[in-house]
């Protein structure tokens, strides 16, 4: 292959603008999900818990060097997915309504595949470089806000390179998404992998899904031979018998 035909190929399918797009919407999104949802008293009165649970945690000495790590090793996949994955899978051109509800199911629910298997088979299984990674995370036998960012780096850049994954997968399934499509998946992955690390404790819509989730995943934490190895839908668990 020419390089004359290679820079043509990315001069057709190198879309930055849908990048760009998709950039400036998830932070648009998740600040103004924040701002919505926090509104809400009794979900101030859950983040107050959290912060509380979170001290002690949080003044660990090993604690906010792994924090660092993680902000380095995930600015680093951050900027692949802003420079590559997301220019060549994305796109801004407008879609039937039907589609954007879809692509944002298939998305999510790709990911959450992925996830799934790694987490059950490569993080929970028999191979002891990356289970051991994964027991740091396991140290969290109550977990709260917290947890969600004390784990291994590696787990750090394998849960984006799924995420990057899944939008290939995607759009080989579904065409080019749009640039709002992977914004919004990825504000919902994101925002659900942190809070079913949270203490959460109400039951009245629509809280009570994110109460279920929370249970769920506090369940799987209680050492590492429990299920429940999905990481934003119990889809999968209950379809392979890991529901826990």
């Amino acid at each position: 292959m020419s390089i004359d035909t290679i820079s043509s190929w990315f001069a057709e399918n190198y879309h930055w603008a849908a990048s760009l797009v998709w950039l400036v919407a998830t932070i648009a999104l998740t600040k103004a999900g924040r701002w919505l949802v926090f509104r809400n008293a009794d979900v101030q009165r859950m983040r107050e818990w959290n912060r509380e649970e979170d001290k002690p945690k949080m003044a660990n000495p090993k604690w906010r060097p792994i924090a660092k790590a993680n902000m380095r090793i995930g600015g680093a996949a951050h900027l692949f997915l802003i420079l590559v994955a997301a220019p060549l899978t994305l796109t801004l051109s407008a879609m039937p309504w039907w589609r954007y509800l879809v692509d944002i199911v298939v998305l999510l629910l790709v990911y959450d595949f992925i996830y799934y298997l790694s987490h059950r088979f490569w993080f929970h299984g028999n191979w002891m470089p990356m289970r051991k990674a994964h027991a740091l995370h396991h140290q969290a036998r109550s977990p709260s806000w917290s947890d969600a960012h004390y784990v291994h780096p590696a787990e750090t850049f394998i849960g984006l390179s799924i995420f990057m994954i899944a939008l290939f997968a995607s759009q080989a399934i579904m065409g080019d998404i749009h640039a709002l499509v992977a914004a919004l998946a990825y504000v919902i992955w994101t925002q659900l992998n942190t809070i079913n690390h949270t203490k959460f404790n109400l039951d009245f819509f629509p809280f009570k899904t994110i109460d279920y989730l929370t249970t769920k995943h506090h369940i799987h934490h209680i050492d590492m031979h429990h299920g429940n190895y999905g990481s934003i839908t119990p889809l999968y668990d209950w379809m392979f018998g890991t529901l826990d």
